[in-house]
């Protein structure tokens, strides 16, 4: 089924793991029955997201604010918006150094949710 999305009209929802992070849902394998799961993500200034590990593809697109983040193997990057990267399944990362409100597009293949 092929459906629009209006992103303002979704609501923000509490991120599954993370009680300090908001999501919504873009699209999901539970809503949409596809192999894949994204969603906005809003992190606040300040905030400490812990050191995780997801069995999926993480992909990361940086749409507002100033972050780091740590990487398994590779070290810190700075996510300032129009960053992108890819965090293989299995790399222990983490989201930190939120210097602003953030704001990404957070793609899961597979699924997530």
């Amino acid at each position: 089924m092929i459906r629009g999305i209006k992103v303002d009209e979704l609501p923000w929802e509490p991120h599954p793991f993370f009680e300090k992070l908001l999501i919504k849902k873009l699209l999901s394998h539970e809503k949409d029955n596809v192999d894949l799961s994204i969603m906005l993500v809003r992190a606040k200034k300040g905030i400490e997201v812990p050191t995780h590990v997801h069995n999926q593809h993480d992909i990361i697109y940086q749409l507002e604010g100033k972050n780091k983040i740590w990487v398994e193997g590779a070290g810190d990057f700075e996510m300032l918006p129009g960053s992108f990267i890819r965090i293989p399944p299995g790399v222990k990362h983490q989201p930190h150094a939120h210097e602003e409100d953030v704001l990404v597009l957070d793609i899961f293949t597979p699924h997530l949710f």
